[in-house]
């Protein structure tokens, strides 16, 4: 955080004093649009840099008003006392208000950006869900740790939000403005549908499963473009490392089973499994034996038991053991007695 806020205040300066680059200057737009506090310095710095010129339009007040008395005696014209007093003044206004435009033109540039593009964003805290409707009906329900946002061009032409994590949608159906979702890797082009999409940073792929409708999910990296259309139970999955796409058939209603509280695995490794135990009860594994990462589980998990419940269910067998420190749950080999 200290090192963003640094950022900000060089770029506010290099702003202010006319040297920020066309490349800066839309990173200090999204930093204004992130949040409030950096508006409010916006805000406070464009007060300070106005005052800061007085001393300056002072001095600037006598120069021009020398200038003006100097080509007036210089061209041979005689003043009345009036007009000395007209021109001192109209020098003074004409200074102060280059001064007041410019400050105005300061502080309003990024905040009328701001107002234009209006953006709603929420935040998934680990261990909770949400549902949320957006302004075209459509519902999405969101698990734990996902982030999800859309800007008020929301359902103008067309009907873009971006996800980071994992959403369960839910689309109303228009035919003149498709709904886009944009993920990390991936674009899913929708007109009306239902699908999940399974698309944490950590996670080493992008998952999409298809419930009902039709769906075009494209690749967005900068390598060779790839496009498949998914039908109702076929799924694709994304590998961001080979940065390639396979498709497949799938039991499309277990992948949103999540948003009932159940959990739903076929042939899953457990250290995937755990990753997504940590998210919904906010805990981190360490996992202490390569033998456990690579244990295969099928099954489905009740999220409404407590943490101990489904260690239990899944370790049936009793094969490794845990260890509680904190928010740290430490997994290791039983030691056979």
């Amino acid at each position: 955080m200290q090192s963003e806020n640094t950022t900000f205040e060089k770029l506010i300066i290099d702003y202010l004093s006319g040297n920020i680059s066309d490349t800066d200057e839309p990173i200090l737009l999204n930093l204004l649009k992130s949040d409030e506090k950096y508006r409010e310095q916006l805000r406070e710095l464009a007060k300070t840099r106005a005052i800061s010129f007085v001393p300056i339009l002072e001095k600037a007040k006598q120069s021009n008003y020398n200038q003006l008395k100097k080509q007036l005696i210089l061209s041979g014209t005689k003043k009345p006392v009036f007009i000395s007093q007209f021109l001192r003044i109209a020098a003074i206004f004409v200074l102060a208000l280059t001064t007041g435009v410019s400050a105005y033109f300061l502080y309003s540039k990024f905040i009328n950006a701001q107002d234009q593009l209006m953006i709603s964003q929420t935040i998934v805290p680990l261990g909770s869900q949400s549902k949320i409707v957006l302004p075209d009906g459509s519902v999405v329900w969101l698990n734990s740790g996902s982030e999800f946002k859309y800007d008020n061009t929301f359902g103008k032409k067309e009907r873009r939000v971006t996800l980071v994590g994992e959403a369960y949608f839910e689309v109303t159906k228009d035919k003149t403005k498709p709904f886009l979702v944009t993920t990390d890797n991936l674009e899913i082009k929708v007109l009306g549908t239902t699908f999940n999409v399974n698309s944490y940073l950590e996670n080493e792929t992008v998952k999409v499963d298809l419930l009902e409708g039709k769906v075009d999910v494209t690749t967005t990296n900068d390598e060779l473009t790839d496009k498949r259309t998914l039908m109702p139970n076929e799924m694709i999955v994304y590998n961001k490392k080979s940065k390639k796409m396979t498709k497949g058939t799938s039991d499309a209603a277990k992948s949103a089973q999540w948003k009932t509280g159940k959990l739903s695995f076929e042939n899953e490794s457990m250290e995937n499994i755990l990753h997504n135990l940590e998210r919904k009860f906010d805990v981190r594994f360490v996992i202490e034996s390569k033998k456990i990462k690579s244990e295969i589980f099928s099954g489905s998990l009740n999220l409404n038991q407590s943490l101990n419940e489904i260690l239990d269910y899944i370790d049936v067998d009793k094969k490794f053991e845990r260890i509680y420190d904190g928010r740290n749950v430490h997994i290791k080999d039983r030691i056979k007695k």
